[in-house]
């Protein structure tokens, strides 16, 4: 009598969550949580296998015979939870999982079969009973290099094969990295709970594995579901070490507290992404710079360069990453990064002629090109004129050319496209316009991260600045124009 009424309130449970539970057809995560007892004593069953299906995930009770399943489900669906417990009866219940929630299953009541043998029939499926580690790292790279892996074969009613119906199980591999990771043993046979042992030895190289376990019974194979496995990288290596800054050009000089990202990606000397977690050390000549990274899954880190004192004098700043290597010596890595100023504009002839060609010179206070995207437009004005040549440019990023770690003001790349560009005032007799071509005014426009500039060029001879804080001087190269910064 007791049994039944047991089975009537689990009825009336899983009924009410039924009634309870939404038709939302949308994906998400149910979590499962229930207990197992016994059915005479009300204790909690400690190592009850407790399956779900029909995804086939397999877990054991804890030591107050809970357990817990999180799954991904399309959308709301039965699915069934079954305990099995040697010396134990097996008991199930159907149970309508909902996308995003937790589910308290009715409890599992087994009942005991006294002092009865185990017993199993055939085995029929192979599950992963559990993992010791989710990662491992290669050989030689001071990381954890084996992980256990054990697989539960039960028979067709979820029950653990006994000795009597014990399999022999081989394991092997589906995808690997390919450096001489390796299995053993390479076959197990069952004990009497049906569990059978393998370990994964890691190799040289990094990457997933996937491991399966297959057995022949009666002239049919039943196997695993691959199991995956990450392979991490080795220490670094100075062959495989790239350091890079998001900028090799920012306007540092003009405003204190700027940032510019300084990356790095560090192999090992496979040409492997190096363990997660190992760190990176920063300095730099100039500035401020964050002290350390630790690497991720991908071998990347990060840290931020401040525009700060010290500031320098030319302009170049060196930032140096520093880690070790397997033989625990120093692998370093040196780039420069201009800081750049405002701009400075000199003008060959600040006087509007038809057919002149004028030569323009665009830096900051150091000679240095300005940051990227710095973009330089020339109009002429008048009648039936165009301005040809240099007229609309726009600046990538700094170039700095050295094959060393030694970097001076020399290394950064500056002339023409960069640093120095031209143009000409021509006629243009396209224009429905009437009258013969003449020049009135040219006016130059710099938008840039470093500064803005707008100057108008008139025929009489006097350039005028049309943006604030800017000075115009008449040299004898020509016109200057400047900001002045506050």
């Amino acid at each position: 009598m007791r049994r039944i009424f047991f089975l009537l309130v689990a009825g009336v449970l899983l009924w009410a969550g039924c009634d309870q539970a939404t038709t939302e057809e949308t994906a998400g995560i149910v979590t499962l949580t229930g207990q197992v007892l016994d059915a005479e004593t009300n204790e909690p069953i400690i190592g009850a296998l407790v399956q779900l299906q029909p995804q086939g995930l397999l877990t054991e009770t804890d030591s107050v015979g809970r357990y817990r399943f999180e799954v991904t489900i399309d959308s709301t669906m039965e699915l069934t939870v079954s305990a099995t417990k040697t010396g134990y009866s097996s008991a199930s219940l159907p149970v309508l999982a909902v996308p995003d929630r937790t589910i308290e299953v009715p409890v599992l009541r087994l009942t005991r079969t006294a002092t009865e043998e185990p017993v199993s029939g055939e085995a029929a499926n192979i599950l992963l009973l559990s993992q010791s580690d989710q990662a491992i790292g290669v050989r030689e790279s001071g990381s954890k290099e084996t992980a256990e892996l054990v697989f539960q074969v039960s028979d067709s009613m979820g029950r653990p094969v006994v000795l009597d119906h014990a399999v022999r199980v081989r394991f092997r591999f589906g995808v690997q990295p390919g450096g001489g990771e390796y299995l053993f043993p390479e076959e197990a046979q069952t004990d009497n709970s049906g569990r059978v042992r393998v370990h994964v030895a890691s190799g040289t190289k990094a990457g997933v594995v996937q491991v399966v376990a297959e057995a022949n019974v009666n002239g049919r194979t039943i196997r695993s579901q691959p199991v995956s496995l990450a392979i991490h990288g080795g220490l670094p290596d100075q062959n495989f070490f790239t350091v890079a800054p998001e900028r090799y050009n920012f306007p540092g000089l003009r405003i204190y507290g700027l940032t510019n990202t300084i990356s790095v990606i560090v192999g090992d000397q496979y040409g492997n992404p190096v363990k997660p977690g190992t760190v990176v050390y920063f300095t730099t000549t100039h500035g401020v710079i964050e002290g350390s990274t630790r690497t991720d899954a991908q071998g990347q880190g990060s840290v931020r360069l401040f525009s700060a004192n010290p500031l320098p004098p030319d302009g170049i700043a060196v930032i140096t990453a520093t880690t070790a290597d397997r033989f625990q010596q120093p692998v370093t890595r040196k780039i420069p990064v201009v800081f750049s100023g405002t701009p400075r504009l000199l003008i060959s002839s600040h006087i509007p002629q038809l057919n002149q060609t004028y030569q323009v010179f665009l830096h900051d206070e150091n000679g240095n090109p300005l940051a990227a995207g710095t973009r330089l437009t020339v109009e002429a004005q008048g009648t039936k004129v165009k301005a040809v040549g240099d007229t609309e440019v726009e600046l990538d990023d700094t170039v700095i050319m050295n094959d060393d770690d030694v970097f001076t003001y020399e290394d950064v790349v500056r002339g023409p496209g960069i640093t120095e560009f031209k143009f000409r005032i021509v006629p243009d007799n396209n224009l429905e316009e009437t009258g013969e071509p003449s020049v009135e005014a040219f006016v130059i426009r710099v938008d840039s991260p470093n500064g803005r500039l707008e100057l108008s060029f008139t025929k009489e001879g006097n350039p005028v600045a049309k943006t604030e804080n800017t000075v115009v001087e008449i040299t004898p190269r020509g016109a200057l124009a400047y900001i002045v910064q506050q």
